[in-house]
């Protein structure tokens, strides 16, 4: 499928702050206090993710599509402190589909390849609350994770 077949059939819609393209899924329809939250998230090679943290843990699914690469940033006292994960159903070459991202992990992805595009879905418990949402300061980041500053400076806005 092409791109655009895939966000008109999902009724994705452009997510201008951080990038790619999402839907809500859980709750429909919208309701006060739901248990968790859940979206479908895409991503093209013409834009990534960029990074961000909440403070909910999350489960993101990989579904269909090319490799995504995922720069996790965790909170202090985690081990490892970093990690650059592959999502991917190709798990000969190392991709997994799944990965539980623990709540305050900075994180950012985009798709490997040129030309593609990503289907995945985020599920957050508790739900995605838009005031427990943060965007990324390079300088910030680079100076806390030295050792990604080109990942970094490719997943943030200058």
């Amino acid at each position: 499928m092409k791109p655009t077949e895939v966000i008109k059939l999902l009724n994705l819609q452009l997510n201008d702050v951080e990038g790619g393209y999402f839907a809500n899924t859980y709750p429909l329809p919208p309701t006060d206090n739901p248990p968790c939250s859940a979206i479908y998230y895409f991503l093209d090679d013409t834009r990534c993710s960029i990074m961000h943290k909440v403070t909910s843990d999350m489960l993101y699914h990989f579904y269909e599509g090319h490799p995504v690469e995922m720069l996790l940033l965790y909170p202090k006292g985690y081990n490892p402190s970093s990690e650059v994960y592959t999502f991917s159903n190709d798990l000969a070459k190392g991709g997994k589909p799944m990965k539980v991202i623990p709540g305050g992990t900075w994180l950012g992805s985009r798709v490997k390849s040129k030309d593609s595009w990503s289907l995945m879905g985020v599920s957050m418990a508790p739900p995605f609350n838009p005031k427990e949402y943060f965007l990324g300061d390079r300088d910030t980041l680079i100076k806390e994770y030295p050792e990604h500053k080109k990942l970094i400076t490719d997943l943030t806005n200058p």
